[in-house]
């Protein structure tokens, strides 16, 4: 078999640290607390701009303070003090000055304007602008403090990413919850007040009326129940149970179970298990079962074949981890390739009219991924339109 043009990646995990919250940023080093509240940003602002003014105002100190030292100078050579005195007394001043000035250029070049810098930074993100960089290109005394923030800004841009796209996820998964359980109570009350009214005068039509009752009360369960195990794997609380087993023995159970099922309604199963013999295998054979039973179950749900074949595979992918790669090959309509990626998002169907008769809840292929992904395992799909799917799955041992 081919290696998959494309493999479904995992959906990032819902982050457990803290939001930071921006509007509490500050940087205790650039600005002296006297025991009263922070200062806020534009006080702030105003002090920085101060040492900046002054900084900016330093070179022409220094050239009056450069002149008043020529002028005394000459006020004491007139007064017949000691050229070489003088000279000795001025070279010494004037190269301090010079050395003063040189100092307060840098202090401005590699302090006052990074700072400024800086803090334009964190405006930006207070404000919202998630993401927002500093140049830490350029050399600089605190060149480290612009790196740090910098990985800060980065870090609040792909939280506040996650959290759009878990709260984008939540309004499709409210909606698809309304939608499906809509549906099917609506047609129950419907036939309820039916067969209050009297529609259903004879015993045939009761019957089928009942049996319609019974089929959507059934779906509205399953949906429900998937719902359920949907939200405590979603908030990881789901409550794993590990055990210890014999793999082959283990998936050739399911496999005959299928088999024997899936026969008596007409269709082909067949598989081919290349496992060590007595393979011990570490993992939580309910929610493994779950998941074959699941993309089993979509192969029979988007069929169009008269029969459908069901190839199954299984084998070691990499024997020194213990990973094991599971295929489910059946001859069915096929999946678009544009939908292979997202098949395994919440309430997303190939049927864009999410008809219930179809089947299924919407949620299935979301929950075996997240069962995989729980085992260490990855899950993806390769399909031709019109001839057929394979879902791919991968264990690794838990032991």
């Amino acid at each position: 078999m081919n290696e998959p043009s494309k493999r479904n990646e995992p959906i990032p995990a819902r982050p457990t640290r803290q939001q930071v919250n921006v509007n509490q940023i500050f940087i205790r080093s650039f600005y002296r607390s006297n025991g009263q509240s922070h200062t806020t940003t534009e006080e702030q602002r105003k002090r920085l701009n101060k040492y900046a003014m002054f900084l900016s105002l330093f070179p022409i100190v220094f050239l009056i303070m450069t002149a008043g030292f020529f002028y005394l100078l000459l006020l004491l050579l007139k007064a017949k003090f000691s050229a070489y005195l003088l000279l000795g007394i001025f070279s010494v001043v004037l190269i301090r000055e010079i050395s003063t000035l040189v100092f307060s250029l840098r202090m401005r070049k590699n302090i006052i304007r990074p700072l400024e810098d800086l803090q334009k930074g964190v405006e930006e993100v207070a404000g919202g602008n998630y993401g927002f960089t500093i140049d830490e290109e350029v050399p600089t005394t605190i060149s480290g403090l612009f790196t740090s923030f910098n990985k800060m800004s980065e870090q609040l841009r792909e939280g506040q990413e996650i959290k759009e796209k878990y709260e984008q996820n939540r309004k499709e998964l409210i909606a698809g919850i309304s939608h499906d359980l809509k549906t099917p109570i609506t047609s129950i009350l419907g036939y309820v007040e039916a067969i209050d009214e009297g529609v259903a005068a004879s015993e045939e039509k009761m019957q089928t009326y009942m049996d319609i009752i019974y089929k959507n009360a059934k779906y509205t369960n399953q949906l429900i129940d998937d719902l359920f195990l949907f939200s405590k794997l979603d908030i990881n609380q789901m409550d794993y149970n590990f055990n210890t087993l014999l793999l082959e023995d283990y998936l050739t159970d399911i496999l005959v179970e299928k088999k024997i099922d899936l026969e008596e309604q007409g269709h082909k199963v067949m598989w081919s298990l290349d496992l060590e013999d007595q393979l011990e295998f570490t993992i939580d054979a309910k929610m493994i079962y779950r998941v074959i039973s699941n993309l089993i179950g979509n192969a029979v749900k988007y069929n169009d074949k008269d029969i459908l074949e069901l190839h199954i595979g299984a084998s070691m992918d990499d024997a020194e981890n213990k990973v094991v790669h599971v295929t489910i090959t059946d001859n069915g309509t096929g999946i678009e390739e544009s939908q292979l990626g997202h098949i395994f998002d919440v309430f997303y169907r190939a049927d864009a009219s999410r008809n219930k008769d179809i089947g299924g809840s919407g949620l299935g292929l979301s929950i075996s991924r997240q069962l995989v992904e729980a085992h260490g395992g990855k899950i993806w799909a390769e399909s031709t339109l019109g001839e057929g799917t394979t879902f791919h799955f991968t264990l690794r041992d838990q032991q």
